[in-house]
């Protein structure tokens, strides 16, 4: 169970009925806590994990401070990972789409790489509202091995990509940036 910070409203995945996971129902669920009520699937999230872990480890979320924001990132597989955004209005949760990277002019580097055999990505929410999808699994294409992503102004890639996602004052979801992560 994973509440909002007002606690009315919770994500829950479906326990296991058995240990195998592939019997198991995948289902993500949002709560309304106050009547300990199902509001509905989320349906565009499992907690499958393709197979690995268990339904109640692989799905894992995030609340903006003020719930109306929801991240649900979960497995795909043993090593794959996604996630999905929500913005929560009158309890219900409405998926966004995230901008398409092309949109901001760092995102030309995407046309010279590729992708290993396990991406994956994580979102997550800062205080000031930003959203940062972590992406990996990023490789250069063949005729781009040189590894110099510094004309991109992403001097230091390593298969890994942060973009920076805000509302802007219409309240559309806009790509501001896209930067190397920096080491913990």
């Amino acid at each position: 169970m994973c509440p909002s910070g007002y606690e009315k409203l919770a994500v829950a995945a479906l326990p296991q009925k058995s240990e195998v996971i592939d019997e198991a129902d995948d289902t993500v669920l949002l709560i309304y806590q106050v009547r300990d009520r199902k509001i509905g699937p989320l349906e565009e999230t499992s907690s499958s994990g393709g197979t690995w872990c268990s339904t109640t480890t692989n799905v894992s979320c995030v609340w903006s401070p003020d719930s109306s924001l929801l991240v649900v990132n979960y497995h795909t597989g043993r090593l794959m990972d996604s996630s999905q955004i929500y913005q929560i209005r009158d309890r219900r949760a409405i998926p966004l789409t995230l901008p398409e990277a092309k949109t901001h002019p760092k995102g030309k580097v995407l046309e010279v790489l590729g992708h290993s055999a396990n991406p994956g990505s994580e979102v997550t929410l800062t205080k000031d509202g930003t959203i940062l999808e972590r992406v990996w699994g990023y490789m250069p294409k063949e005729d781009h091995a040189d590894g110099n992503y510094s004309k991109y102004g992403l001097k230091g890639l390593e298969g890994e990509l942060l973009f920076h996602y805000r509302f802007d004052q219409r309240g559309c979801l806009q790509l501001h940036d896209i930067t190397v992560p920096t080491a913990p």
